[in-house]
């Protein structure tokens, strides 16, 4: 039995399912089980159809980590939008303050991140990729101790959740949103 090519003419359909394919398996199996042909199966394209758009593991990587890092400034851009205090607004929109229910780092960014952690090729790449990504939305332009400090809080978490360190309570969780979140506004002055 063959499969019919449900997709025929349309590239940038098959690159999506790809990289949706790419994102369910690394958040499901980890860095660790990628394959390039589990990624193939899961969006029902052959591996040369795979290898047609994506050459390598590392190419479907790139992909993938350029996607969400597009979908993560897009996010930030929005929060900032919705943010009517000017002063923190990027900062804020970074921690992910603004963002409905949204107080870590998205889950498909936090396993690129651990990739990064363990090959040094993609950490170079990738690093450049990621600040050009957070400069660009203006993160840096009037960036104060107090905010700076607020967003190394936010990326500290993000780590220990890649590493799957669940050692905070809620209610703990909850209480340093909170003082990032005084960290983000004008006095910076901390309310404990």
């Amino acid at each position: 039995m063959t499969m019919k090519p449900k997709r025929a003419n349309k590239p940038d359909v098959v690159k999506n399912d790809l990289l949706n394919a790419a994102g369910q398996i690394l958040v499901t199996n980890g860095i660790q089980a990628f394959t390039l042909e589990l990624v193939a199966k899961e969006a029902n394209v052959s591996k040369g159809g795979l290898l047609h758009h994506f050459p390598n593991k590392k190419a479907l990587l790139d992909g993938l980590f350029k996607r969400e890092m597009d979908l993560f400034k897009h996010e930030i851009i929005a929060s900032m939008e919705k943010d009517p205090v000017e002063f923190g607004r990027a900062a804020r929109a970074y921690i992910g303050l603004n963002q409905d229910g949204a107080k870590e780092t998205p889950v498909i960014i936090r396993h690129l991140l651990a990739a990064m952690l363990i090959d040094p090729q993609l950490s170079q790449e990738w690093i450049q990729h990621y600040w050009r990504v957070i400069r660009s939305v203006g993160l840096f332009e009037t960036m104060t101790p107090a905010l700076l400090l607020a967003c190394m809080a936010a990326d500290g978490l993000s780590l220990w959740d890649i590493l799957e360190a669940d050692i905070l309570d809620q209610k703990t969780r909850d209480g340093l949103h909170g003082l990032m979140e005084q960290l983000t506004h004008e006095s910076g002055v901390l309310r404990l």
